[in-house]
């Protein structure tokens, strides 16, 4: 089996959901949760994902609270994360790319744009690692 990378994908709406699942499932290994609260138990389960993509508004634990709890902690602080949003705001671009997202992207989104930009996230962040020996990375290089 080749080497793939894997996406933990954060939505509760089950169209987008598919649409990520369609466009990416051929490259990435994908993993899908419904809300922050999901994919926090997801990732305490000892999963480790290479790019983390998430809606911000979602019942329970919404985007912005699963950013911050995810910067928060040690384990995944460089796991890059991108925002699938419906929301405009710039001032809301502006706060989720402070508090720790690395893009943000207005749905409706192409999804060969998405797939464009999390490509070149985990070039750059595997450039990084390979740069600087002292990168923090548990793991942002393809399954072995």
């Amino acid at each position: 089996m080749e080497n793939r990378y894997h996406i933990l994908h954060v939505d509760d709406d089950v169209y987008i959901r598919k649409i990520i699942q369609h466009t990416f499932s051929a490259e990435f290994e994908l993993s899908s949760c419904t809300n922050g609260i999901e994919a926090m138990a997801w990732l305490e389960k000892g999963n480790l994902p290479d790019i983390i993509l998430t809606d911000l508004r979602m019942p329970h634990l919404d985007g912005q609270e699963l950013i911050n709890l995810i910067r928060a902690g040690s384990l995944y602080r460089n796991v890059p994360i991108i925002v699938l949003s419906s929301m405009e705001d710039s001032a809301l671009k502006i706060s989720c790319i402070e508090q720790g997202a690395d893009d943000f992207i207005v749905k409706p989104f192409n999804p060969l744009e998405v797939k464009a930009k999390i490509k070149a996230l985990l070039r750059r962040t595997a450039e990084r690692q390979n740069f600087r020996p002292d990168f923090d990375s548990t793991r942002l290089s393809p399954r072995r």
